[in-house]
């Protein structure tokens, strides 16, 4: 006798490998790039007194917004349908 759900998961999984397979790898650095962000403290480049502002950073690495508080760059990612997510 033969499990079924064993077999199926099995093939789901091999199937999935090999589309990953097929991503080049541009397009596997570009996945997920529209769904998460990042907060970072970076010094606020228009103030010389060298005072931390937080930046929303997009899975890539590009910088998209600043914000004046952490929690403030959090929601904001949220108001804009996006997961945050901790980078150490």
């Amino acid at each position: 006798m033969s499990n079924r759900i064993t077999d199926h998961d099995t093939k789901e999984v091999h199937g999935a490998e090999q589309d990953l397979n097929l991503l080049s790898s541009g397009d596997f650095a570009m996945l997920g790039i529209h769904d998460f962000a990042y907060v970072r403290a970076i010094p606020n480049p228009e103030d010389e007194s060298k005072e931390t502002i937080f930046g929303v950073f997009t899975a890539d690495g590009t910088h998209i917004a600043s914000f004046e508080s952490f929690a403030v760059a959090n929601a904001a990612i949220r108001q804009h349908d996006m997961d945050p997510r901790s980078v150490h």
